[in-house]
């Protein structure tokens, strides 16, 4: 059975147009660049198509006839309908099929961004690809759960985090504080990051929230001598943030953030927001989850109880697997070969 897989996204990055995979891992070695870098060593011929080409439909159809996939998979709502419509009408080549990666909530993405109109939009769209698609994959269990409310059941794999053993580690920044909390990743609005920051005006000065990645302007006005905004960092400046952290928090209201596994690799507490991340968590026991996001008694807490702060970061190292990118590749391996027989 030969295995050729075509990604489809409509991400915006140059780079994506590439076709080699070790490209895409080295601009960002996680989720589905991951994903494909590590499925070419278990024997699949990876292609990539990025939104120049997916967003139309004609050229899109160009590539599938000539790349020929057994798979297509889908990443990212705007274009994820695309391969269904060019198999129907435009494409030559139909002996493939079309597995799509659901990884947000697109309709309440679309409403936070766009209003009203956003949601209902993306709402509609995006039960149209869960349901129209051949599989779905997703590491949610929240979006399994909305998934079986509309007759499909999808396939739960999670986001992997590799081993940081051999990580590349910068000394050049120190963080100063009697407790350190640090965030990686994302702030957009609707990941609620000013909810820790808010959090920081409340506790101690010596209790210090370091945040890692783009600024966003909305957050500007929490900047303080407790909550600094490292900005955009190497990746050996960022692991040496991360190894000097006391604990880690995720803001957003999920419960599969890639963030959880990148924190749980390096066996410190976290504190994530009260919602979906119960899917993922036992509150108190593997995590701290903040009611309506009130951070500032949790994070107290962790600050004053080191044996407390242990207890949790060894239950959730326990309880809770991480996978290696390639052992989550193994995973999409061994169902994509399922699909395809």
């Amino acid at each position: 059975m030969e295995k050729r897989i075509l990604f489809i996204s409509s991400t915006r990055f140059p780079w994506f147009e590439s076709q080699d995979s070790a490209e895409h891992f080295a601009n960002a070695p996680y989720s589905i660049n991951a994903i494909g870098y590590n499925l070419e060593k278990l024997g699949w011929t990876v292609g990539w198509c990025g939104w120049e080409c997916s967003r139309n439909p004609f050229r899109l159809a160009k590539r599938i006839d000539e790349f020929k996939p057994t798979i297509i998979y889908t990443y990212g709502s705007t274009v994820a309908l695309h391969p269904l419509f060019c198999r129907r009408l435009l494409c030559r080549s139909k002996a493939f099929k079309v597995v799509h990666g659901w990884d947000d909530h697109y309709g309440r993405i679309w409403g936070d961004l766009f209003g009203w109109f956003g949601r209902v939009l993306m709402d509609w769209m995006e039960k149209r690809i869960v349901k129209n698609s051949d599989a779905v994959v997703t590491l949610s269990y929240e979006l399994q759960k909305i998934g079986r409310r509309w007759e499909v059941e999808c396939k739960y794999i999670p986001n992997g985090a590799d081993p940081i053993g051999n990580l590349p580690r910068s000394n050049r920044i120190k963080l100063t504080g009697r407790f350190n909390i640090v965030y990686t990743g994302d702030k957009a609005k609707w990941k609620r990051t000013d909810d820790i920051c808010r959090a920081m005006q409340k506790v101690p000065k010596d209790i210090k929230l370091y945040l890692t990645g783009r600024n966003e302007e909305y957050l500007k006005p929490y900047a303080s001598d407790n909550c600094i905004f490292l900005g955009w960092l190497s990746k050996e400046e960022q692991y040496g943030v991360m190894a000097q952290a006391d604990a880690f928090v995720c803001t957003s209201d999920q419960d599969c953030n890639a963030k959880l596994q990148e924190y749980l690799r390096w066996k410190k507490p976290i504190l994530a927001y009260d919602g979906e991340a119960n899917n993922f968590f036992v509150n108190g026991e593997t995590a701290l989850l903040a009611k309506d996001g009130d951070y500032a008694p949790l994070v107290m807490r962790l600050a004053d109880d080191p044996m407390f702060c242990r207890r949790i970061a060894e239950n959730a190292a326990h309880d809770i697997p991480v996978y290696s990118w390639h052992e989550i590749a193994e995973q999409f391996d061994k169902y994509f070969c399922e699909i395809m027989a």
